[in-house]
């Protein structure tokens, strides 16, 4: 059904048969394998045929005839509005009646358009699963725009269905003893290095994701770069075998801050990952460390991360298990995914905001990196990306309502982006992050307020004149 929105709007001119012919066979293209969308083209093919076989009775022309000599001057009126007794025939009053009988058939057809508009206005998108979709848009956002974009593309290879085999179990990378602390602007500059490290290489890296339970979703991606046109990352399943593919172009360095509550220690030795030395770094709050990175100690190169949950437990790795720099191509795949965000900046993003009556620039202190968005004959869908290069947030605005069976507006699961969503009028506002909860709450306070969708007769009937207009 989230496919089905991008193709909704032009089912009642694929019916007409007045689309464009490219715009026909893409359509023709998804009707061959949505049912939903091709009950309903049957049922708007339906409704306009019926209404042109509706024609007027004509009585026979030699009982016609008869009528109208009884009737004289009145045949021409329907029996309701012939002259009272006493009434003498006048031109005035032919008139008369004949402005009332135009004005009354205007108001029966009016009447009847009505009616017809608000039994054909479209029903609104229901989401049957807001969640899965708020996590996989911030899978492919954060596979777009994060320093470990390998767990972005296992996430939304997770959300999509790949069979990642049994859990397995994951030790956590050694902490050497010692250690010096740093100022956050140092460990944001090792960080910001990382993002910008634009090089050459091919390499597997392995991804672990806990299932809250002491073990581990785990997945190869086999990752492509070549410096200065993007990456191309293939997730394997549990067999070995290829699941996805996606493309991510090359995407402008972005700025990175840490949160002010927490501190920094640089290891002093040089570690080995992927047969490489490498720089650690490990940052803490108050409950204890929350994440660390290793870093190319030659190029700045991120090669392998660890986030830990409140108790200090391990919720999500990455790292490089093989690596090549200096040598790499692109495989030719036509089923390779294309993941592209627009970077967001102060001056250029006046007038892309389609959905959310406001467009903040920050929000729970984020800052606005990345956005895409769509609109197509009034329908509105769009996703902004804020982060600080360590914690993400995507805020998604769909037009549609929730589903009936849609109960859980909260979603919390170990290793996975915490989704928060609720109905807004007549879009969905969703907020995904990996931050903690009071920063879901802090961007929610933000964002429209929770508004139950209640169409008027009006509203429809708008909607039901557009769609038989052709206009969606």
């Amino acid at each position: 059904m989230r496919h089905c929105e991008r193709f909704r709007p032009d089912l009642s001119a694929f019916a007409d048969g007045t689309l464009p012919p490219k715009r026909w066979e893409q359509v023709s293209y998804h009707l061959a394998g949505c049912r939903r969308c091709r009950d309903e083209v049957a049922g708007i093919s339906t409704v306009c045929s019926t209404l042109s076989s509706c024609s007027r009775s004509v009585a026979p022309a030699s009982l016609t005839a008869r009528l109208e000599s009884i009737a004289g001057e009145h045949a021409e009126a329907p029996l309701y509005m012939a002259a009272g007794p006493g009434d003498l025939p006048s031109v005035r009053r032919r008139r008369t009646r004949r402005m009332a009988q135009s004005g009354a058939a205007l108001l029966v057809v009016m009447a009847s358009a009505a009616v017809l508009a608000v039994l054909v206005a479209p029903e609104p998108l229901r989401l049957s699963d807001p969640v899965g979709s708020a996590r996989e848009q911030y899978s492919m956002s954060s596979s777009a725009i994060h320093v470990t974009e390998a767990v972005g593309a296992v996430l939304l290879a997770h959300e999509r269905g790949a069979d990642l085999g049994e859990p397995v179990s994951y030790s956590r990378r050694s902490v050497p003893h010692g250690g010096s602390e740093v100022t956050t602007a140092h460990a944001a500059q090792l960080l910001r290095d990382a993002t910008e490290a634009d090089l050459t290489l091919t390499g597997v890296q392995r991804v672990w994701i806990s299932d809250g339970e002491g073990h581990f979703r785990a997945a190869d991606v086999r990752t492509t770069k070549v410096q200065g046109q993007g990456a191309q990352l293939e997730v394997m399943d549990a067999r070995g075998d290829r699941f996805s593919s996606s493309f991510l172009p090359e995407f402008a360095a972005r700025p990175v801050a840490a949160p002010s509550r927490w501190r920094f220690t640089q290891g002093h030795l040089p570690e080995q990952v992927a047969g490489r030395a490498a720089v650690r770094l490990v940052a803490s709050d108050d409950n204890g460390p929350v994440a660390s990175w290793w870093t190319d100690a030659a190029n700045g190169l991120l090669l392998w991360a660890e986030r830990y949950d409140t108790a200090g437990e391990v919720s999500i790795a990455v790292g490089y298990t093989q690596l090549t720099l200096g040598t790499a191509q692109f495989r030719e795949d036509s089923r390779t995914q294309l993941i592209a965000l627009q970077p967001a900046t102060s001056s250029g993003t006046d007038g892309w905001c389609v959905g959310l009556p406001a467009c903040p620039q920050e929000v729970g202190g984020l800052p606005l990196v990345a956005y895409s968005s769509s609109e197509r004959d009034g329908a509105t869908s769009m996703n902004l990306v804020y982060s600080d290069g360590i914690e993400t947030a995507v805020v998604g605005w769909v037009d549609g309502v929730l589903g009936e069976d849609v109960t859980a507006r909260t979603d919390r699961a170990s290793g996975l982006p915490t989704v928060s969503v609720w109905q807004s009028g007549p879009a969905v506002v969703s907020v995904t992050t990996n931050g903690s909860p009071e920063l879901i709450a802090a961007i929610a306070r933000e964002l429209p307020p929770e508004e139950a969708w209640a169409p008027s007769l009006l509203d429809r009937a708008v909607a039901g004149f557009a769609r038989l207009a052709g206009v969606s």
